[in-house]
């Protein structure tokens, strides 16, 4: 999913996220930055002879869920605040309930093995 949308020098700077925690970023429809997160991370890359620095930080239960910053040369020249997409709001919670349970339920096993 497409969470923002930068236009510099005639270039089009795309940041992506996927529910699973995967980041991309693409110029012109290249993909230039794919990196893990689920709570942020800085995917560095160069444009036109200037370093930039596309910096993505999650604040998972925030209802500001997204901030995504963008940096030329260590001046940051642009910041978009995001609320999360509400299924993949959902989907996490899913994914902690099921663990949650499942480690309860592996970790009721264990101690009863222990203990007979």
């Amino acid at each position: 999913m497409k969470y923002a949308e930068f236009d510099i020098d005639n270039n089009k700077i795309e940041f992506l996220n996927s529910v699973l925690g995967f980041e991309i970023v693409l110029i012109n429809g290249k993909k230039i930055s794919n990196r893990f997160s689920i709570t942020g991370i800085e995917h560095k890359f160069e444009l036109n002879s200037k370093n930039y620095i596309l910096k993505s930080k999650a604040k998972l239960f925030a209802k500001d869920g997204i901030n995504i910053q963008l940096s030329e040369n260590r001046e940051l020249i642009e910041t978009i605040n995001l609320e999360y997409n509400k299924k993949h709001r959902l989907y996490w919670m899913l994914f902690g309930v099921f663990f949650g349970l499942l480690g309860f339920k592996l970790g009721k096993i264990l101690v009863e093995n222990l203990t007979h």
